[in-house]
């Protein structure tokens, strides 16, 4: 009966939740990289999608199913790449801060 009502069949795997963050992190960092203004498109992204995530990781009913089915370690990898996907295009910015800073010589 347990096999009826599993989670994980409706939540992205951790390579396909890795795939997603790390694209959208490295195509934000590079795009913010260009023109800081990039980050009006890619951020939202990024957030609407962290927060989806979340809401599902941290659900009184959800949560523990995910953890007993996935286990502790799809928790935390959640985290990490939802959090590197959304670094990497401010970290884009701040590289395209250091590039307009002229040296003083």
């Amino acid at each position: 009966m347990f096999l009826l009502f599993e989670v994980m069949d409706k939540h992205p795997s951790l390579p396909q939740l890795w795939g997603f963050c790390l694209i959208l992190g490295v195509a934000g960092f590079f795009l913010a990289r260009k023109n800081p203004l990039f980050l009006l498109f890619i951020l939202p992204f990024s957030f609407v999608f962290s927060l989806l995530h979340l809401s599902e990781i941290n659900d009184l009913y959800i949560g523990p199913a995910i953890i007993l089915e996935a286990g502790q370690g799809y928790i935390w990898q959640s985290y990490l790449a939802m959090f590197i996907g959304t670094v990497l295009p401010l970290a884009g910015v701040f590289a395209w801060f250091r590039r307009r800073i002229k040296p003083l010589s």
